[in-house]
């Protein structure tokens, strides 16, 4: 069979109006191209038809599988049947431990049918297929029940930056105690910060928690901002929930624009680092909070150094997965841009767990292709017993 990937479409199946299409996924500086965004450096991908191979009956295949739950069989190959077919290839090589499969890369080829026919003769699908909000995995309950009390006990006990969230003035992204939601039907990401107010270099030893119908998937990175030279202070995101939604990072380069969550519409609330300590500390909570719409949720390289002005970074390093399963990507995660979709040690080199983020969030994100964001201090955990801080370093040890 051609291969299927992003762009290409059945015969029949061609968008008529494609600049309509690209106004709801691009921001409106990327839609001159009238392509669509690929991973690597300068890779944008023009719109073509298939030769040879079926992107409906791909499309058919992972919905009921369970990798394109929300996803509409229309024969065209976007980013979201490309993020399921990269989520079914991580499954094959991780969950199901057969590497023959290769890169996950969401190129459909002759090894990803030949594990697509034998899921189709067998019957097998994902191991989440079942699993929902409504009837999650056990520790799915355990972190629902820890955002539950962080709220009873902030809405008892509010701190002085979360009186300041309450009080501010304006338009923002970032909600008071009191309106901090966690439906189950949404989508979920949990920030751990540790060692906030400790001074110096601000490293890659944070937590993120992603919660998602009814499943739990862990990845680590930083809610701290690195070395930053605006004129007040590196920003820091406050402690607490914020709406995001798809978009785009690195939007001054659109040679290395990529798929990144970003505040929803008015930015999420920060404080500034005003004494330039490497810290948020109380001098720095008692400083102006503003709404800042650059505060993204994206790549953070495989994870050896902070890339972050001020947003939260997701490492390519490892991950653990729905099943707990500890899974190491720092074979195939890049280091730089300038190294994806290039080959180290005979390795095709990618976005490593961030991509697994970014894919699952694409194919499980529904129409409104949002995200509530929680971020946490890494004491709040021992609101919880049955989670704890003891977590985070078991965690990271595991995966970082």
């Amino acid at each position: 069979m051609s291969v299927i990937k992003l762009g290409l479409f059945d015969p029949g199946s061609e968008l008529a109006d494609r600049l309509a299409y690209l106004r709801g996924i691009h921001e409106p500086t990327m839609l001159d191209t009238l392509k669509l965004r690929g991973e690597r450096d300068r890779q944008w991908l023009p719109f073509g038809q298939c030769d040879g191979a079926s992107v409906a009956g791909v499309q058919t295949f992972l919905k009921h599988a369970g990798f394109f739950p929300f996803g509409k069989i229309d024969g065209l190959c976007g980013y979201r049947t490309a993020s399921s077919i990269r989520l079914f290839q991580e499954y094959v090589r991780v969950t199901e431990g057969v590497a023959s499969i290769g890169a996950a890369d969401g190129v459909f080829g002759s090894n990803s049918e030949q594990h697509m026919r034998r899921w189709q003769t067998d019957g097998i699908r994902a191991g989440w297929v079942g699993v929902s909000a409504a009837e999650p995995h056990p520790e799915y309950r355990k972190w629902m029940s820890l955002l539950n009390k962080v709220k009873t006990h902030y809405a008892a006990n509010p701190t002085t930056l979360l009186r300041k969230v309450e009080a501010f003035p304006g338009r923002s992204d970032t909600f008071p105690v009191a309106q901090w939601q966690f439906d189950s039907d949404k989508i979920h990401i949990i920030g751990i910060r540790r060692d906030e107010a400790a001074p110096g270099k601000r490293q890659n030893d944070d937590l993120f928690i992603v919660l998602i119908n009814g499943l739990v998937f862990k990845f680590y990175g930083t809610t701290d901002p690195g070395k930053s030279r605006h004129r007040r202070g590196a920003p820091f995101l406050v402690h607490g929930q914020h709406d995001y939604r798809f978009g785009w990072h690195k939007m001054t380069d659109m040679n290395r624009v990529y798929r990144a969550l970003k505040p929803l519409r008015h930015g999420v609330l920060i404080v500034r680092d005003a004494d330039r300590d490497d810290a948020l500390t109380d001098a720095d909570i008692e400083g102006t909070l503003e709404a800042n719409n650059s505060i993204n949720v994206h790549w953070g390289g495989k994870g050896v150094s902070n890339w972050s002005e001020g947003c939260q970074c997701i490492c390519g390093r490892g991950y653990i997965n729905f099943n707990g399963d500890k899974v190491d990507c720092s074979d195939s995660a890049a280091s730089r841009y300038v190294e994806l979709g290039t080959k180290r040690n005979g390795v095709y080199q990618t976005k490593g767990a961030y991509s697994v983020l970014v894919d699952l969030l694409t194919a499980f994100s529904g129409s409104a292709h949002a995200a509530k964001y929680m971020l946490l201090y890494e004491r709040d955990l021992d609101l919880e017993p049955e989670i704890g801080t003891g977590v985070t370093r078991e965690i990271l040890n595991a995966i970082a």
